[in-house]
C-alpha cells in the first residue's frame, strides 16, 4: 500500500504569517478591483466603438443600397428598350445593309427615350455594324472578333452586359449591353446592343450628399473604376484598375454584400467599406467613410476614461497602504492569543478528523508506519498494535508489479501526491479493491516529515457496477449478450473486417412456433426452453463468435474475421448453421416432459467495406424471413434478389394505400351457369387498374390488403359496389334473377363492426338480398366459430345466402358443415381441372357432391375450362359451374351484354345443353 503529499504546518501559524496573508490578500484585492475596473472601461470603450462601427455599417449599407438600386434601374431601361427592339426586329426581320435608314431613324428616337443609354445599334450575324442611334457611327464597322459577340454567336448567350469597355473608335469608356437576335428557324441573326458611359454613373453619384469622409464609386468586374464621388479627377481616373487588400477580398467572397477595412487605393486613407455587387450585373457599390474622423469622438472619450481610471486607481493605492498600516498594529497585539488558540482548536480537528469513516494511515518519510485509525484496522482485519512499525507492503495483494509502484512514488516526489484505484489484501487473505489517496507532509521549512494515506473500501460499489454492466449489456435469463452489446460488437468488428481485410458472417435464429410452447406449457417452461437452447447453442460455437439473445425467441451470432475468401466464410457459416439446426433438435427435458424444437436460420455475409452495420442486419432480417417462409426448421442465406423483392413489396404497399385513397378499384364479374347453359349468376371479382402498373394480380394485392388491415374498407367497398349492382339490375327483365356472390374475407368476418358496416351497405343499396351470396372459407371456422356462427344466422335472417368457397383445401370437418347456415358448396377449382387425370381428385369431387346432396346444399364447381370436364361433372350430378369455359371475368357493361346474349326471355321447354 502507497500513500499523497500535502502542505500542513507542523506548528501554529505564526502571527507574522497571518499578517503577511492577510497583506497579500489585500493587495491582491486592490489588484482585483484594478483590474476588474480596467476591464469595464475597456468593455465601455469597446462597446462605444461598436456602436460607432455599427451606425457608420448601417449609413453606409443604406446608401450602396441605393447606388445599387439606382444602377440596375439603368440596366433595366437599357434592357426593355433591347426587348422591344428585339421583339420589333423579330417581327419585321432584320434589314437588308442597303435599306437601313427606317432602322436608323428608329434607333435614333429609340435613343432619345432612353436618355441612360448613350447608343443604340444592330450588328448583323457577320458582325457588322447595320445601324445605329448616333448619325456619327460609321456603317459596317465589324466586331466579329470581339469577345462580346462571339458570346451570342458561339456560347449562344441570350443577354449579356460586359465591364468598362475601351472604344478604340471614340477613344471612351463604355459598358456594353447585349441582346441576341434570333432568326425565324431559331438562328443567330445577329446582336442588339445599347452603349453606357460611365459619365451616367458619375452624374447620378455627384447628385448625392456625403458627409465629410464618405466616399461613393461604382467598380466593374475586373476592379476598374467606373464612378466616384467626391471626384479625385486625373489623380485616379475612369477605367483605372483598383488594387488593394478589398479588391482581393472581393474576388475571394461568393456573397452579395459584405463590409471590410482597408486603406483607400485611390486616395490613401483608412476606411471603412460596404461593398454591394449590383445583381447579377458585372458592377460593385463601393461606399467608404474615413475611420479616422469617424472615431475622433470615441477617441476623446477614451481618453477622458483613462485619466478617470488612472485618479481611482491612486485613490485606491493610498487607501489601501494606510488600511494595511493599521493592520499591522492589530496584529501585533493578538498574535499571542492566536497562537494559543489556534493550537487548542486545531488539535481538536486533527482528532475528530482521524475518526473518519475513512481509514487513515500515518507513516515518517521512510514508510515506516507510525498510527492508523480504527476505520483502518477494521477494514483490514489488522489491530493498531500488529500494524504500527511495519511498512505498507504488508498490505500489498501483488496484483500491481514494481513498475506501478515505482510510477506512483515518482508522481508523489514531484506533485506532492497521487490518488486512484488499488487492490490490497486484508489479513483473512482476502483482496479486495480500495480507493486510495496519498499526501506528503512538510514543515514550515519545506522538509517532507510524513506520509498521510487516506482509503475506502469500494468493493460493494464495484459489485454494485458490476451489476449494472450486467444488465445493461446482457440477458437476464440466458446470460448471453443482449442487443445492446451485441450492436456494439458488430461495429467493432465490422471496422476489424474492413482493416484487415477479411470477411465475417451474420446469423439471425428464431425459435419456430415458441409462442406454442408458452400457450401450452407456461410461461416457466418456455423459458427453460430458452435457457437449454442457449446453452447448446454456445457450446456449438468457438470462443472467437458472439452469441446473443435480441428478443423472446430470437437468437444472433457474430462469426469475425474468418478469411478474405468470401466462398470459404460462406461454407464455414453453413457448417455453424447446420450444427446449431441439429442442437436445437434434440429433445429437451421438462420436468417429467420432453419437447423437441426447431429453428430458422437467417445467413448474411460481411464483406470488408460493402456495406454498413444497418444495412447488414436488414440483410439479415429478409434471409431469416425467407427462411422462415420456406417451411421453418431451415437456414438462408442473403441474395440481393431479396432485396429488390422486399423494395417492390415496400412499392406496391405504398401504391396500395394510394389506390385506397384514389379509389383504382374496379369490380368484374364472372358468369355462373346451369346446365342448360344459362347464367344464373355472377361473382364480383376485385380489380386494380393502377394508372402505371396497369392490371395488377389479384394474387399481389389481396394479400397485402389483409396484412396491412385494409381488406375492412376495400371490402366495405366491394359489398356496396356489387349491392348497388344487383339493386338496378332488379330493375332490367333479363338481369332481375341474376345472383351475386361475394367473396368475404375471414378478417372482415372477425371486425366486431362487420355486421353494423353490412347493414349499413344494405341500407344504402336498398339491393334484393335474396339475390345476394357471401362467400367465406373454412380459415374463417378454425377460430371463433361460434362468433362466426351468430354472425351468419343474423345475415341469413335478412334472406342473405352463404356459400363455402374452395372446399376441401384447408380446414374440413364435418361438424361445422351441419352447424352453420351454409347453402352451397363451392368445389375448389385444383380439383376440378384434375377430375379427368386423377383418381384422387375424380373421388374427392364426387365425395363433396354426394356430402351437399345429403346435407341438401347446392354445389357448384369452379375452374370448369373443358366440356369434357363439364360433361363429367353433370354425370356425376353437378349442375352449376364456373370457369373459363363459360367466361372469363369481364367489366358490368360485358357480363350485361353477355347475360342478354344468352340467356333466353323464357326458359321454359328448353332442355340440357348435354
Amino acid at each position: 500500500m502507497s500513500v499523497t503529499p500535502i502542505n500542513v504546518n507542523d506548528d501554529v501559524l505564526k502571527a507574522t504569517k497571518t499578517y503577511r496573508q492577510q497583506r497579500r490578500h489585500l493587495i491582491a484585492l486592490y489588484l482585483l478591483a484594478l483590474f476588474l475596473m480596467t476591464v469595464l472601461f475597456g468593455w465601455l470603450l469597446s462597446e462605444q466603438y461598436k456602436q460607432e462601427i455599427e451606425a457608420a455599417e448601417s449609413r453606409i449599407t443604406a446608401r450602396a443600397n441605393v447606388v445599387t438600386e439606382w444602377a440596375k434601374g439603368v440596366f433595366a431601361q437599357s434592357g426593355q428598350a433591347l426587348f422591344g427592339l428585339s421583339e420589333l426586329l423579330a417581327l419585321q426581320g432584320m434589314p437588308e445593309s442597303d435599306n437601313v435608314q427606317a432602322l436608323q431613324h428608329s434607333l435614333e428616337n429609340l435613343t432619345l427615350y432612353v436618355p441612360m443609354v448613350d447608343e443604340i445599334a444592330v450588328v448583323g450575324s457577320e458582325g457588322r455594324l447595320l445601324a445605329s442611334g448616333r448619325d456619327n457611327r460609321r456603317a459596317n464597322v465589324d466586331i466579329s472578333e470581339s469577345a462580346f459577340f462571339n458570346a451570342f454567336k458561339q456560347a449562344g448567350q441570350e443577354e449579356l452586359i460586359t465591364p468598362l469597355y475601351w472604344s478604340e473608335i471614340d477613344q471612351h469608356y463604355y459598358l456594353y449591353h447585349g441582346r441576341r437576335l434570333d432568326g425565324p428557324s431559331g438562328d443567330f441573326a445577329g446582336v442588339v446592343i445599347s452603349s453606357i458611359v460611365p459619365q451616367v454613373f458619375a452624374n447620378a453619384l455627384q447628385q448625392m450628399h456625403v458627409y465629410d469622409g464618405e466616399s461613393i464609386a461604382l467598380v466593374d468586374s475586373d476592379s476598374k473604376l467606373i464612378a466616384r464621388h467626391p471626384d479625385v479627377g486625373e489623380k485616379f481616373p475612369i477605367g483605372m484598375e483598383i488594387t488593394g487588400d478589398h479588391a482581393v477580398q472581393e474576388e475571394a467572397r461568393g456573397e452579395a454584400a459584405w463590409s471590410l477595412k482597408a486603406l483607400s487605393p485611390i486616395d490613401g486613407r483608412e476606411r471603412l467599406f460596404r461593398m454591394q455587387r449590383v445583381g447579377e450585373y458585372p458592377m460593385l457599390a463601393v461606399v467608404g467613410v474615413d475611420l479616422h474622423q469617424l472615431l475622433a469622438a470615441w477617441r476623446q472619450r477614451a481618453l477622458i476614461l483613462t485619466l478617470v481610471m488612472a485618479v481611482i486607481a491612486l485613490l485606491g493605492a493610498w487607501g489601501a497602504r494606510h488600511y494595511l498600516n493599521r493592520l499591522a498594529l492589530a496584529h501585533q497585539l493578538r498574535q499571542r492569543i492566536e497562537e494559543r488558540e489556534q493550537a487548542r482548536a486545531e488539535a481538536q480537528i486533527a482528532a475528530a478528523a482521524f475518526q473518519t469513516h475513512l481509514g487513515i494511515l500515518i507513516t515518517d518519510p521512510r514508510g515506516t508506519i507510525l498510527k492508523v485509525n480504527e476505520t483502518f484496522s477494521r477494514i483490514t482485519g489488522y489491530s493498531e498494535a500488529e500494524i504500527v512499525g511495519n511498512n505498507p507492503r504488508m498490505f500489498s495483494s501483488g496484483l500491481q508489479n514494481a513498475t506501478f509502484y515505482r510510477r506512483l512514488w515518482k508522481r508523489v516526489s514531484k506533485t506532492g501526491n497521487w490518488e486512484g484505484e488499488i487492490w490490497n489484501q486484508r489479513k483473512n487473505g482476502e483482496l479486495f479493491p480500495e480507493w486510495l489517496t496519498i499526501s506528503a507532509v512538510y514543515s514550515v521549512e519545506g522538509t517532507l516529515t510524513h506520509y498521510v494515506a487516506t482509503m475506502s473500501d469500494i468493493s460493494e460499489r464495484k459489485v454494485a457496477e458490476q451489476e449494472i454492466h450486467q444488465l445493461a449489456f446482457y440477458d437476464t435469463l440466458t446470460g448471453l449478450a443482449n442487443r445492446r452489446l451485441f450492436m456494439d460488437r458488430i461495429g467493432t468488428a465490422l471496422k476489424e473486417l474492413q482493416r484487415h481485410q477479411r470477411c465475417g458472417a451474420l446469423l439471425f435464429i428464431d425459435i419456430d412456433n415458441f409462442k406454442q410452447i408458452n400457450d401450452t406449457l407456461g410461461h416457466y417452461a418456455g423459458d427453460q426452453v430458452l435457457q437449454s437452447v442457449a446453452r447448446r447453442m454456445g457450446q456449438m460455437l468457438r470462443d472467437t463468435d458472439t452469441l446473443a439473445r435480441l428478443g423472446s425467441d430470437e437468437f444472433a451470432v457474430l462469426i469475425e474475421g474468418v478469411d478474405s475468401n468470401h466462398a470459404q466464410t460462406t461454407r464455414l457459416a453453413e457448417r455453424i448453421a447446420h450444427k446449431l439446426l441439429a442442437v436445437l433438435n434434440e429433445p429437451i427435458t421438462l420436468a417429467e416432459e420432453s419437447i423437441t424444437v426447431t429453428g430458422s436460420i437467417g445467413i448474411a455475409i460481411m464483406a470488408s467495406n460493402e456495406y454498413g452495420v444497418d444495412d447488414y442486419l436488414q440483410q439479415v432480417d429478409m434471409a431469416l424471413f425467407h427462411a422462415k417462409s420456406n417451411g421453418r426448421h431451415g437456414m438462408c442465406f442473403f441474395d440481393p434478389s431479396m432485396q429488390a423483392a422486399l423494395l417492390a413489396h415496400v412499392r406496391l404497399e405504398a401504391d396500395l394505400r394510394q389506390a385506397q385513397a384514389s379509389q383504382q378499384w374496379q369490380l368484374y364479374y364472372q358468369p355462373q351457369v346451369d346446365h342448360y347453359g344459362t347464367i344464373t349468376g355472377v361473382e364480383a371479382l376485385l380489380r386494380w387498374h393502377h394508372p402505371e402498373r396497369g392490371m395488377v394480380s389479384p394474387g399481389d394485392f389481396i394479400p397485402l390488403l389483409e396484412s396491412n388491415e385494409l381488406i375492412n374498407d376495400v371490402g366495405e367497398w366491394v359489398l356496396e359496389d356489387a349491392c348497388y349492382q344487383l339493386a338496378r339490375w332488379a330493375q332490367h327483365p333479363r338481369l332481375s334473377k341474376l345472383t351475386v356472390s361475394v367473396n368475404i374475407s375471414p378478417l372482415q368476418f372477425r371486425d366486431e363492426h362487420f355486421l353494423a358496416r353490412v347493414e349499413g351497405v344494405f341500407a344504402r343499396t336498398q339491393a334484393p338480398l335474396q339475390q345476394l351470396k357471401l362467400e367465406v372459407t373454412e380459415s374463417l371456422f378454425v377460430e371463433a366459430r361460434d362468433d362466426a356462427r351468430e354472425k351468419m344466422l343474423a345475415l341469413k335472417a335478412r334472406g342473405v345466402r352463404f356459400s363455402l368457397d374452395d372446399f376441401g383445401t384447408g380446414y374440413s370437418s364435418l361438424a361445422y358443415l351441419a352447424q352453420l347456415p351454409l347453402d352451397q358448396l363451392k368445389i375448389d377449382q385444383s380439383f376440378v381441372q384434375q377430375v379427368l387425370e386423377s383418381q384422387a381428385n375424380a373421388a374427392i369431387v364426387e365425395s363433396t357432391i354426394a356430402l351437399a346432396e345429403s346435407l341438401n346444399l347446392e354445389v357448384i364447381a369452379e375452374g370448369v375450362e373443358t366440356k369434357a370436364q363439364q360433361a363429367w361433372l353433370l354425370a356425376h350430378d353437378c349442375h352449376a359451374y364456373q370457369g373459363y369455359l363459360f367466361g372469363r371475368p369481364v367489366t358490368v357493361e360485358a357480363i350485361e351484354k353477355l347475360v342478354t346474349a344468352i340467356n333466353p326471355v323464357s326458359t321454359s321447354g328448353v332442355g340440357p345443353l348435354y
